[in-house]
This record gives C-alpha cells, structure tokens and sequence, in this order.
C-alpha cells in the first residue's frame, strides 16, 4: 500500500531515533543494519535531510542525525513527504473523482478501513516506534533474511500427456 521507499525511511529514521544523542551515523551503517540497499538509501536520505527532517556532517566522525523531534514525526508525515500524496483521499480503484456524493463500488467499504489506517498513521511516531524498537530487541538480521517457504498446492500437480499417471479430476 505504501511505497518502498516510505518503508526504508521509516526504518532508517527509527534507527537514527534510536541512535539520538549519540554520534551521527553513517549511511553505509543505516543500509547494513536495516538490509536497505546503499545507492537507495542515500537518496532517501538526502531528500529528508532536503525536508529538515535528518541532518548531514561530513568528515571522519560525520554521517546523519536527527534534526526533527522522533515525538512530532508521524508515519503519515513521512508519507507525504517520500510518497507526495495525502494517504487515504486518493480513490482505492483510482477514479480521479470518488467522493460520498459519486462514488466507486468500493467506497463505502474502504471509506472506514481508509479512515482507520490515516488515524493510525496520523498518530503513530517515529518515537514510538523507535522506544519499541529499543524495548523489543528485536531479531532484524532474522526479520530481514527469513524466506517463507513456497506455497504448496493441496493436489498433486502431474503430466497429463504421461501414461503413467492418469488425469484426476
């Protein structure tokens, strides 16, 4: 529903969260630690350090750092930043006019999930998260490299042309 890139700021600015007060950190580490890819990740960054959201020092001891308060920086905040839309006012089906008045088939049932997803991003910090994060140890490494194993289907699929086994229905 959101993009990739609203999910890779939000981690980095959770890890940057967590890291506040503390010395600034370098991209490179932010991509390890969070599995985000180095060349995407820089241009994340530079566009929130263009929104005052993250600051940039260069130099030996340089990297980013917070520069907004992880309490005022709400998930629909950085929506709108990185995704440049207003999160629940677009139509679900994409119709450029779907409102109460003329509406799609599918807005009177998306209109309350609509509104409870804008509510929880609304309310929703990077701070909070980030003192869940630091609350949680959380498995990162685990979250990032775990691969579902692939579905299975409930039949046995076989080759219809083979003698061997006949077509089942």
């Amino acid at each position: 529903m959101l993009s990739a890139t609203w999910q890779y700021s939000v981690r980095a600015l959770v890890h940057l969260a967590v890291a506040r007060g503390k010395m600034p950190i370098l991209a490179s580490h932010i991509a390890d630690a969070e599995g985000i890819p180095l060349p995407f990740l820089s241009k994340i960054l530079h566009s929130l350090k263009i929104a005052g959201v993250v600051t940039a020092t260069r130099g030996q001891k340089g990297g980013y750092v917070m520069s907004r308060d992880p309490a005022s920086l709400t998930l629909l905040e950085i929506a709108r930043l990185t995704d440049h839309v207003d999160f629940g006012e677009q139509c679900l089906l994409g119709y450029k006019f779907c409102s109460s008045h003329t509406n799609c088939v599918m807005h009177r049932d998306w209109e309350g999930i609509k509104k409870d997803i804008h509510h929880f991003l609304e309310t929703m910090t990077i701070d909070k998260l980030a003192q869940d994060f630091a609350r949680g140890n959380l498995d990162i490494d685990g979250m990032l490299h775990f691969r579902q194993p692939p579905l299975r289907p409930p039949y046995e699929v076989t080759d219809t042309e083979s003698e061997e086994m006949p077509y089942r229905r």
